[in-house]
């Protein structure tokens, strides 16, 4: 045994957490158990006509000694967990946000002032309203999109008031949606149920536009002793992004 039992939930506990805290995706889409560790398809959750998806593994492998695995506190192993559990969820949001703004149903463009960016978000609330999404939405856009949506109108900030209009109550930002020219991107994400900001792990995905099938959650693997005796762990995870209803998604972009 190169780890305690209880050393090793542990570690995955931190794996976990930390995943949790790092990824958007993990924050913003809710996410189902599949059951089966070792799935590596999941039904598309689409009634016509139905298929299948091939699930993603993304994994981080790294070395500890065996004097920070084995250590008389777990802090030294817990430092080289959590730093590769970032890694992690930027590997997972690296892969799906892109696919929340190829996968919207709706384009809308916008020319980054301050009445056309709060028209298009009254645009988009129309239009996961419109497809039965009337729950308080949820915006993911890139750092240009930030820079806008929290400009001044001249000393008032007017984030509030635009979040407000697109009845919108979570907001993250990536730079993974950040293009070659700079300009704005967002993505409305429509919900049928009210989902404060981070809290979709804890939502249910059944009535959602998006999910995220998980057949392996966030978690470690010993592989064993390397050459150069120290031991090799792989933060390892397995899910699908579900794009179930493409109409509780809408882009916005400054063509």
């Amino acid at each position: 045994m190169y780890l305690s039992a209880e050393r090793l939930a542990l570690a995955n506990q931190a794996v976990l957490e930390t995943f949790e805290q790092c990824s958007i995706a993990w924050q913003a889409i809710p996410q189902w158990d599949t059951g089966d560790p070792g799935q590596i398809r999941v039904a598309d959750g689409k009634f016509a006509p139905p298929g299948f998806i091939l699930m993603a593994s993304q994994e981080e492998m790294f070395d500890v000694s065996l004097a920070q695995a084995n250590g008389p506190t777990p802090d030294a192993l817990l430092t080289e967990v959590m730093a590769i559990a970032r890694k992690l969820a930027k590997k997972v949001d690296d892969d799906i946000l892109p696919d929340l703004y190829t996968g919207a149903a709706t384009s809308l463009a916008t020319d980054d002032t301050l009445q056309n960016l709060q028209d298009q978000l009254v645009l988009a609330r129309a239009t996961v309203e419109d497809a039965g999404y009337r729950a308080p939405s949820c915006l993911i856009t890139n750092t240009v999109g930030l820079t806008k949506l929290t400009q001044f109108s001249g000393t008032t900030p007017i984030l509030k008031e635009l979040l407000q209009a697109g009845n919108i109550n979570a907001l993250h930002r990536t730079s993974v949606l950040d293009p070659a020219d700079a300009d704005t991107r967002l993505v409305v994400i429509g919900r049928r149920r009210r989902i404060a900001q981070g809290a979709a792990p804890e939502a249910s995905p059944g009535e959602e536009p998006v999910d995220v099938a998980v057949s392996l959650p966030p978690s470690l693997e010993i592989d064993g002793e390397t050459a150069g005796g120290n031991i090799q762990f792989t933060a390892r995870i397995r899910y699908a992004l579900r794009v179930t209803d493409a109409n509780g998604l809408v882009k916005i972009n400054k063509p």
